[in-house]
């Protein structure tokens, strides 16, 4: 499967998950699943720990989801629902979401290794980034009222909106905004190092000398 380009960033795809077997699977206490695909699943409210590797789940609902330990290894989730879920202590290598409703989600990443997001809706998200290694890209996802937090550095925002977003990231070098738009968001003094077009800065102007604390007479 060939990788993904994001911005001029490669992003590496899950490995291996094309014609896997259909499988059931169940996300409630201990589990560790491998090997399969699923649709249409229902684990609304689930909650567990475990791992999957090398697993699709498409149009499937996991609202409400709780997960306290979650390592996920080439997955790909397509049309899942996981608003309200609340997924803690995550391992991601190779992952991909695609077309998820995410309203509410909160993503406590504890290292990401090439994690990418496409046209999901994450509004009133909490992400949180403790350590990332490889690329994290998100393309064409809205963060309406959402909180971006912790090492957003290197990671990559494609044609994104952040109408009321929180920045609060504690490192931000190199992280891509430059074909996003940044109106109406805050905490951008937080974002020191990441890349901006010349457009963006006139047009967080305000919004940069009014968190820096200066009186605009």
């Amino acid at each position: 499967m060939e990788n993904r380009t994001v911005v001029g960033t490669t992003v590496r795809r899950p490995i291996d998950n094309e014609n896997l077997p259909a499988v059931e699977l169940s996300l409630t206490g201990l589990f560790s699943h491998h090997d399969g695909q699923a649709e249409d699943l229902d684990l609304a409210d689930v909650a567990g720990q475990g791992s999957l590797r090398n697993v699709v789940v498409t149009r499937s609902n996991l609202t409400g989801s709780r997960f306290a330990e979650l390592e996920l290894i080439d997955v790909a989730m397509n049309n899942v629902v996981v608003a309200n879920a609340a997924w803690k202590k995550v391992t991601v290598r190779r992952v991909e979401m695609r077309n998820c409703q995410a309203v509410g989600f909160r993503l406590g990443l504890v290292k990401a290794d090439d994690l990418y997001f496409e046209e999901c809706k994450l509004d009133y998200s909490h992400l949180d980034v403790a350590q990332r290694r490889g690329v994290i890209a998100f393309h064409r996802c809205t963060f309406t009222e959402a909180v971006l937090d912790g090492d957003l550095s290197g990671v990559v925002f494609s044609e994104c909106e952040f109408q009321g977003a929180e920045f609060r990231a504690r490192r931000a070098a190199t992280c891509d905004l430059t074909s996003s738009r940044l109106t109406g968001a805050t905490g951008v003094l937080t974002l020191a190092g990441a890349t901006i077009t010349e457009e963006q800065a006139v047009s967080l102007s305000s919004q940069l000398a009014t968190e820096a604390g200066l009186v605009i007479a």
